[in-house]
């Protein structure tokens, strides 16, 4: 009779498994208490300086800078707190949407919108953490966005499953907000789709004073032939990385606090591309009706060539006298493909209002 074969020791499996588990328990349980400490520190925080803005904004009509800080894309420090009673919802926003960011608050997404510019304002966050009820969020429930001195309302508008990945509407003209998160909600897991809900912005107001009505003079024209403006001149058409919009000369405070500044931008930006499409097709008679004192031979590079990258990120600045836009300037690194003279150069404009109309002042493409 065969010697039996030794039994096989199945039970150090069963003990790997079982430190499997507690290993990837502990790693849970840690995510969630990190995410809930920092998070509550950034929240209190941001909480502070709201109310620390508000207490100043009663006695003080001009808010200091430092107390009403603009929003920047970067940085540890809160930008605000979005949040949505409907749903219990109170969660700091951070600038960027990163594992470093989304772990511990709302991440806002890189080259999307801030709240109050046109386009779209993206922000992210897990569903296990702070979005974790967003589809409960009924069309036309109010979702607020509360930095230091301002509150930019929005009205949900509606929901969807996209796949992850799937590009997300960008208006010219409107803001919208998109709350982004994993879907299934309550997944515990890595998933492709994302759960988006959308809003509309429909109110902005200064903390604990109402914003003052401003009756606004008129945007200049945009001096742009029918036909190049038929090939779509805005954002949602043309590729432009945006940094930060800044103010020069000497704005009226309530101009400030009107959305007339992007507009003004959105103007800018309009007779740019508009430029830009001149003179990479080597349309004269465009170029003149946008830049009659420019000669379309500073674009040469650009002729029969097109921008394929900014290397850097476009800052427009607004020059501005009381309510009026006076001029702007933009510039960034940009690399042109194609044409006689591809490369990278250092890229210049400037603008001026004249006789009601945005011209094109200066253009300088200096290689690099």
């Amino acid at each position: 009779m065969a010697p039996k074969a030794p039994r096989k020791p199945f039970w150090w499996i069963g003990i790997a498994a079982v430190l499997a588990g507690l290993a990837i328990a502990a790693d849970v349980g840690w995510f969630f208490y990190h995410s809930q400490q920092t998070g509550d520190s950034l929240l209190s925080a941001e909480n502070a300086a709201i109310a620390a803005a508000g207490r100043i904004s009663r006695f003080d009509p001009v808010v200091p800078t430092a107390v009403c800080p603009p929003f920047i894309n970067g940085g540890s420090q809160a930008q605000g707190v979005v949040s949505a009673s409907e749903i219990g919802m109170a969660a700091p926003v951070l600038a960027g949407d990163g594992d470093s960011q989304i772990n511990v608050a709302v991440g806002h997404a890189d080259g999307s919108s801030w709240p109050g510019q046109p386009g779209t304002t993206l922000f992210a966050a897990h569903d296990v953490t702070y979005f974790s009820h967003i589809n409960q969020l009924a069309v036309h429930s109010e979702i607020d966005f509360v930095t230091p001195c301002q509150t930019f309302t929005y009205q949900v508008t509606g929901h969807q499953v996209v796949q992850k990945g799937s590009p997300v509407y960008s208006p010219s003209t409107e803001s919208l907000l998109v709350l982004e998160t994993c879907y299934p909600t309550n997944a515990l897991f890595l998933t492709d789709q994302r759960y988006l809900v959308t809003a509309q912005l429909v109110s902005v107001r200064l903390n604990d004073k109402a914003l003052p009505a401003v009756a606004s003079p008129p945007e200049p024209n945009l001096p742009i032939p029918a036909a190049l403006s038929a090939e779509g001149l805005t954002l949602a058409t043309n590729d432009l990385p945006l940094g930060t919009l800044s103010l020069a000369g000497t704005p009226s405070t309530s101009w400030e606090q009107t959305m007339a500044p992007y507009d003004s931008e959105g103007d800018v930006l309009s007779e740019y591309f508009g430029a830009l499409r001149s003179a990479e097709q080597g349309q004269g008679a465009w170029w003149v009706a946008m830049s009659p004192t420019v000669p379309i031979t500073t674009t040469a590079p650009l002729r029969g060539a097109t921008i394929t990258e900014y290397t850097a990120r476009v800052n427009p600045s607004l020059s501005v006298a009381g309510d009026t836009l006076t001029g702007a300037e933009l510039d960034s690194v940009v690399r042109v493909s194609g044409g006689t003279a591809p490369g990278l150069y250092n890229l210049q404009v400037s603008f001026n209002v004249a006789f009601g109309q945005l011209f094109v002042s200066q253009w300088s493409m200096t290689r690099q």
